[in-house]
């Protein structure tokens, strides 16, 4: 009987001796994740200073041949490298769908919104409410743009929806030009803006050197207003040939910062100076509007770069 059980300890000894070295072993190698094994979460608070630090989008470069034409750009404006982008999101509203490619020529447009003195030394009058000489222009509709065109002597014209989003997404595929969180630094929203304009060019401006194409004010474009993107042309579509709206573009003060996304647009009647900001709530009208400016674009092929001229989009000196 002593035998058995020296003979049973001595297994048992054995059988536990070399669970433990494999326990050991298994101990010293990295543990691989796997889908089907709950991994542990970080619970932390994301830290989002490295994000943002990286945010400001570096200028776009250009070859010596453009360069040589982006120095000839009429003073006030910035020269726009034509090409090829995925314009609208299958993901936000169903009037910004479908995604479809487009393509644009090179053009030139308004470093910033057009401004009050601007519009006052051409028109002889300022509509705006929220009154300054370098803050945008607002409660303006198509008509009062197109007779301010009609005295520039063609050194400006709206730009189509096509050219502005392209021009806004300066080559990126985020939510806004700066990536896929709201940054306050790019934009006047209802968040900082304090319930009204502000003078341009006090944000950062994206990679074409463009301020304000979120936020500030909302911006007219050419193009009749569609509920979806329908077949058009891929090369420099000019939108449907006649409509009851017209397209605006950007966001202003007081949007959401949802709505200063690239992609979202918007409509308004070409009489219409206000855009009325709807509530949820059985369509309530509330007594807060988005004011609604514009910027000017150029046709390099048939305007060229005709330099510096009466009508200035240059931003006049502060104060």
């Amino acid at each position: 009987m002593n035998f058995l059980s020296r003979l049973i300890f001595g297994v048992l000894l054995v059988f536990f001796t070399g669970c433990s070295q494999s326990e050991d072993r298994q101990a010293e190698k990295p543990v691989e994740s796997s889908p089907l094994v709950p991994q542990k979460q970080d619970l932390s608070p994301p830290d989002l200073s490295d994000q943002k630090a990286s945010a400001i989008p570096e200028p776009i470069h250009l070859s010596e041949a453009d360069q040589k034409i982006a120095d000839q750009a009429p003073e006030g404006m910035v020269f726009i490298k034509g090409g090829c982008f995925f314009m609208g999101n299958d993901n936000a509203q169903v009037d910004e769908q479908p995604e479809h490619e487009v393509c644009v020529k090179d053009f030139y447009l308004d470093k910033y919104e057009v401004i009050q003195s601007r519009w006052e030394k051409i028109m002889e009058y300022n509509p705006a409410k929220f009154v300054g000489p370098d803050s945008p222009v607002e409660q303006v509709n198509y008509f009062d743009i197109k007779e301010f065109i009609s005295k520039t002597e063609s050194r400006c014209r709206l730009p189509t929806e096509a050219e502005w989003e392209y021009a806004a997404r300066a080559g990126s595929e985020t939510r806004y030009y700066w990536g896929n969180l709201m940054d306050d630094r790019f934009a006047w929203f209802e968040d900082n803006a304090e319930r009204k304009t502000h003078p341009v060019g006090q944000k950062t401006p994206n990679r074409y050197g463009l301020y304000d194409m979120s936020g500030n004010v909302w911006e007219w474009v050419e193009d009749w207003y569609t509920p979806y993107y329908s077949a058009w042309n891929r090369d420099n579509p000019a939108g449907p040939e006649k409509g009851e709206n017209k397209v605006i573009r950007g966001g202003s003060f007081n949007s959401s910062a949802g709505a200063l996304r690239s992609s979202n647009r918007t409509w308004l009647n070409p009489k219409n100076r206000v855009y009325t900001k709807i509530t949820l709530f059985g369509g309530v009208v509330n007594e807060v509007y988005n004011y609604i400016g514009f910027r000017c674009a150029r046709s390099i092929e048939a305007e060229g770069a005709a330099g510096s001229s009466a009508d200035s989009s240059s931003k006049p000196a502060a104060g």
